[in-house]
């Protein structure tokens, strides 16, 4: 897992800065602290940096890197897990390779297939190839989202970079907020791709390539046509099979490398068979790790990880997490996140990962699973409100809603009940902020400059659904895709590489999604059971104390701080003189919706959070500081952000 960045002038007046590029590494150091490495051609003013955590083959696999004749090369970031079956392929259509590596690997498929190698890669990866021959450069990044790629054209040049803070050491790349990306942002709490709250500064989509030739010409497109298509004759049975097998090739697959693997384990059941069939595997223990948070209540599940780790007989490591020491960092968060991430569990993710990574540089996760096979209660919502709607339009939800104010699953039901159109129904069921409650929070400067895409973002994603026989298909499609790519993926992204570790994800093996979304959703959501097959298919390996665990993840008691001290303590950041959110929002509102929900009349955690989110993201980026929560003063200043 690394860090790329590069540079490319069409403007044959500028000159390629040679020192840019090293700025653009160098504030990546974190995500490949082994070595650094340049590629320049002066002549066509092209620039490659590469920043390197080494993982497979450590001696040759060094970056940038060039096919034989020194035409083609690449900066990649990731892994290809299926590099070994490609490059016995390419040796048998006569490419020789130089080094063991999977980097070679994609310098091959490219040169034999052009950009539709990209599909068959099966991994996760954002990378840059620069043709000589053909003066073109093409960004990718990998199916699903798992690595990220950020881009600017700007001044006849186009700037690359893993992070965006690469892309910000040109002082000519202005800092400027995008407005269409904050209606987004406080619609999803998130900015799914292309979106970022840059102006300008683009997020590559997942699945999807861009390649630019030389006199500023760009391409941008899907480089697969993958579209799922239904199972119709598979039995029960012969599903359940087919997963084990798949599942079991995904974890060997994913557990090749060149230095030891471990897992992030939480209490649930995804990460349990993830890590069962990983010790299966193994030669000796696996090491895993655990968070948790002081106090009783759902978010605190270091008993259910440590007796999973019991039984699947692995070298556990735990550690528990105060309030001070969440707050304590989550300011700081942003300069990593870069982009305002409205989950709670950030700061979780980044001390559990710095805990793995004294310990070694790749674990696995079991994040994708409730996005393959409906997990989460949204799918369950969506299942009744698609088959009941007229019925569910006749209750008096508005009226429950009065009654139980404090039910956020209640309120989002009876907002999305309203569309009968299935597109915007699934708008209304990721809103956070609703139309009605930003006609309050945008302030009269804002409301004139805010652009509402939201629903253009889902369409791009809900199209290649036509043919599926069912809403939840095709909203579990989209969210594999949106949610989990530019939400999810990218936060264990950023928050991983923040501790050079690489967080890897075997349920989004490219083999096991296209089967899984081939199947009937009957198959995922059966009654009240989420992950139906998941749940019957893993009995093979773990007991029913595992499988029947309540679905937890990597929670937060946020809820109960927000009526407390932190309510406090976010009123005084809200409200200080120089607080982004006085510029451009209501805080007569943003006080009332504090108010509120420390009384316990209403729960706005998840708006008040995004919106804190946002205040110390901008702080972060457009003032160059960061806050002490003990304190509410600036104290701290940033480094290369400027």
């Amino acid at each position: 897992m690394c860090g790329i960045a590069g540079i490319v002038i069409f403007n044959w007046a500028q000159t390629l800065d040679r020192e840019l590029l090293t700025r653009m590494c160098d504030c990546m150091t974190h995500r490949g602290p082994d070595e650094e490495g340049f590629f320049i051609d002066e002549t066509q003013k092209v620039g490659l940096g590469h920043r390197r955590l080494s993982i497979i083959d450590l001696t040759t696999g060094k970056q940038p890197m060039s096919d034989r004749e020194g035409r083609i090369w690449l900066v990649f970031n990731g892994e290809i897990y299926n590099f070994r079956e490609l490059r016995k392929e390419l040796e048998q259509r006569g490419h020789i390779f130089q080094t063991k590596s999977d980097t070679e690997v994609i310098i091959y498929m490219y040169k034999e297939y052009g950009e539709t190698a990209f599909a068959r890669l099966n991994g996760i990866f954002a990378f840059a190839i620069y043709d000589q021959q053909k003066r073109v450069l093409i960004l990718a990044r990998d199916h699903f989202g798992v690595k990220p790629v950020y881009y600017t054209i700007n001044n006849e040049k186009l700037l690359f970079g893993s992070e965006i803070k690469a892309i910000f050491q040109d002082p000519s790349i202005g800092k400027e907020l995008d407005y269409e990306a904050l209606h987004s942002f406080l619609t999803f709490r998130y900015n799914p791709s292309p979106q970022t709250l840059f102006k300008n500064i683009k997020k590559l989509s997942p699945g999807h390539y861009l390649k630019l030739d030389f006199q500023g010409n760009l391409e941008l497109k899907s480089y697969g046509d993958y579209i799922p298509i239904p199972h119709t004759k598979i039995s029960e049975a012969e599903a359940i099979l087919e997963y084990q097998n798949l599942l079991e090739n995904a974890i060997r697959r994913q557990m090749i490398s060149d230095v030891p693997v471990g897992l992030l384990l939480s209490g649930g059941i995804d990460s349990a068979v993830v890590g069962y069939l990983m010790q299966k595997e193994a030669s000796g223990k696996i090491k895993t790790f655990t968070i948790g948070f002081e106090g009783k209540g759902d978010y605190n599940e270091l008993h259910e990880a440590r007796r999973t780790a019991e039984l699947i007989n692995s070298e556990h490591y735990e550690i528990c997490l105060s309030q001070k020491e969440y707050l304590n960092f989550f300011p700081r968060s942003f300069y990593y996140l870069e982009e305002p991430f409205a989950v709670t569990s950030t700061t979780a993710l980044y001390y559990v990962s710095k805990l793995a990574a004294d310990h070694l540089k790749v674990v696995l996760t079991g994040q994708g699973a409730d996005e393959l096979l409906a997990g989460y209660t949204r799918y369950l919502g969506e299942y009744y409100l698609s088959k009941y709607a007229r019925f569910l339009r006749l209750l008096p939800l508005l009226t429950l809603v009065q009654i139980l104010p404090r039910n956020e699953r209640l309120k989002r039901a009876a907002f999305a009940c309203q569309f009968e159109n299935e597109l915007e129904r699934f708008l209304a069921i990721y809103t956070i902020f609703t139309p009605a409650q930003k006609a309050q929070l945008f302030n009269e400067e804002t409301k004139k400059k805010v652009i509402n895409v939201d629903l253009k973002l889902i369409e791009q994603l809900y199209k290649p659904t036509f043919h599926l026989k069912d809403s939840l298909a095709k909203i579990l499609y989209i969210d594999t895709r949106m949610s989990l790519a530019d939400n999810l993926l990218l936060l264990g992204d950023k928050m991983s590489m923040a501790n050079s570790l690489e967080l890897r994800v075997p349920f989004l093996d490219v083999e096991l999604v296209k089967f899984l979304e081939s199947l009937p959703s009957t198959l995922k959501l059966r009654g009240k059971t989420h992950k139906y097959l998941h749940k019957i298919a893993i009995k093979k390996w773990l007991p029913d104390e595992i499988i029947l665990r309540k679905k937890q993840g990597f929670a937060t008691p946020m809820d109960s701080w927000l009526q407390n001290n932190l309510a406090v303590t976010a009123k005084k950041i809200f409200n200080s003189k120089d607080s982004a959110c006085s510029n451009y929002f209501n805080m007569a509102y943003i006080n009332l919706l504090i108010d509120q929900h420390q009384r316990r009349e209403q729960n706005y955690q998840r708006q008040i959070f995004a919106l804190l989110s946002f205040e110390l993201w901008h702080k972060a980026f457009f003032e160059n500081r960061i806050l002490d929560f003990e304190e509410i003063v600036p104290v701290k200043k940033l480094n290369n952000l400027s």
